[in-house]
């Protein structure tokens, strides 16, 4: 089963009933929503929220993630992350709206790291206190960043995570980010039975490219069956985007390469 992000208009498009109409229309069977950026879509902007659950309701497409507004959980001033656990809540409860059961976040730290230990206490911390509030329904994906980022390592992130309920607390395996100077396949091992969405994409390993498969270093296979080994039995989810294409070819073009590349078992 094969999905998108709605990132693929642009994290600075808005987001509309419209949009996800298009989308529909490309044969996916369920999209994550994205409110990493305010343009696109805010958590607090309850008449667009209601458009989009009312779209969602009319169309053959399910609501499989919703990607929060950047939370910083491991930023060193302590209202900022008294802030970020408020903003992770609020946008679990539009995630629930919509119908996601996962709500993907970034470790929360988007400066360079000064002590990794106290970042991940303090990414532990929110996330624990998160946890509490959020709907039942919804359960907390985090994104992985990267080996420069906190959290990045794939032993840092069974860190962050060790001692939470897997059903609540999880993983966003990011193939791009992670094959930027690391391993797709040793991460997806290491994080075994704790990965609950994916971002899918490809990049030549320098810098991330938001390619589409094929467009970069990834050797696919190998990546899509350490993910299935991991447990992982989720949809396929696109995160790629191309300046040249419109977002419905592109998605088009995600699925008819991805197709190519899942391995036959």
């Amino acid at each position: 089963m094969f999905g998108a992000c709605t990132s693929v208009f642009g994290h600075r498009s808005s987001l509309t009933a419209g949009k996800l109409r298009r989308l529909a229309a490309t044969g996916i069977a369920c999209v994550e929503i994205a409110a990493l950026q305010e343009q696109h879509l805010c958590i607090y902007d309850g008449g667009r929220i209601d458009e989009l659950s009312a779209a969602v309701e009319e169309l053959p497409l399910k609501v499989w993630a919703f990607h929060a507004p950047f939370c910083g959980l491991a930023m060193d001033d302590p209202e900022t992350r008294a802030d970020a656990v408020r903003r992770l809540i609020r946008a679990g409860i539009v995630a629930a709206r919509l119908g996601a059961g996962i709500l993907v976040v970034h470790p929360g730290r988007d400066v360079r790291s000064l002590k990794r230990d106290r970042e991940i206490a303090w990414i532990r911390g929110g996330l624990a206190r998160a946890v509490e509030e959020l709907p039942a329904s919804v359960a907390v994906a985090m994104e992985t960043m990267g080996g420069n980022s906190v959290g990045g390592r794939a032993e840092e992130m069974r860190a962050i995570l060790d001692g939470f309920d897997p059903a609540r607390a999880g993983v966003c395996l990011d193939t791009g980010h992670l094959n930027v100077g690391g391993d797709p396949v040793a991460f997806a091992r290491v994080l075994d039975g704790r990965i609950l969405t994916v971002h899918l994409h490809d990049n030549g390993g320098e810098r991330d490219a938001h390619a589409l498969p094929g467009d970069g270093t990834i050797d696919w296979p190998p990546v899509l069956t350490a993910i299935r080994e991991a447990g992982y039995r989720g949809p396929w989810i696109s995160e790629a985007s191309c300046a040249g294409m419109t977002a419905e070819s592109t998605v088009r073009c995600f699925i008819e390469r991805m197709a190519l590349r899942i391995p036959q078992t």
